[in-house]
């Protein structure tokens, strides 16, 4: 066998076992993660919202009870509800997920929270998010009440019929005219009448009209019968 014909052989074994024994390592894990945020903690694997208990015990999910935005990258938390304590936040990204505590968080508003830094440097792009607290909102729906006030008014409507009987003229020449009867309705709008059934009193007293008409009536008929007596002797 030739020099050059073994010196190639050694390299390529030299090569081959390089690759065989380089294997196992590539396939491992490059080492923990980095969380890239002094405020977090980096962990492998996943969680999820279900595993507030775990993260944090006693606690439960109250992600929608924060104010926050997410951009695919970073979150900034702003407000949470009343009622609720936030006691930690996590942001999965990639094979790792960042934890944050509130006790490294300080007072809001949380800003620039991301998932462990990545193979390019950055942080993963975001998968989910969720945080943990304990507490329930103690905010309450405001319902609003109208009342319609309704107004109704009664009018009351009177008839009255004025009509004049019908009137024939007799002339001198012996024809006659006549006038028809005129009948007038009006109406008219008038508020509900008082419950009094008693009529007014005047004052005036006409009995003493009613003797004097009879007396006349009888010395008439007096004078009458003395005429007549009169006229026959």
């Amino acid at each position: 066998m030739s020099r050059y014909l073994r010196a190639t052989l050694a390299l390529t074994s030299a090569v081959a076992g390089a690759v065989l024994f380089a294997a196992p390592a590539l396939g491992q894990p490059s080492g923990d993660p980095v969380s890239g945020d002094d405020r977090a903690t980096a962990h492998p694997g996943n969680v999820v919202a279900a595993d507030c208990g775990a993260l944090y015990p006693g606690s439960h999910d109250v992600t929608g009870d924060l104010t926050a935005t997410d951009d695919g990258t970073y979150i900034d938390v702003t407000a949470v509800v009343g009622g609720v304590d936030v006691v930690g936040v996590i942001v999965k990204g990639g094979p790792a997920y960042n934890q944050y505590d509130v006790a490294d968080l300080g007072d809001l508003p949380w800003l620039d929270l991301h998932s462990p830094i990545n193979a390019s440097g950055g942080p993963a792009g975001i998968s989910h998010w969720f945080a943990c607290g304990v507490g329930e909102s103690t905010t309450t729906p405001t319902t609003t009440t109208t009342t319609d006030n309704t107004t109704t008014t009664e009018t009351t409507t009177t008839t009255t019929d004025s009509s004049s009987p019908a009137t024939t003229t007799t002339t001198g020449n012996g024809s006659e005219s006549s006038s028809a009867a005129v009948t007038t309705t009006t109406s008219v709008d008038v508020a509900p009448a008082a419950q009094d059934d008693d009529l007014a009193s005047t004052g005036f007293n006409g009995g003493w009209l009613m003797a004097l008409a009879a007396g006349l009536l009888i010395a008439g008929g007096a004078v009458l019968l003395l005429l007549r007596a009169r006229a026959r002797s």
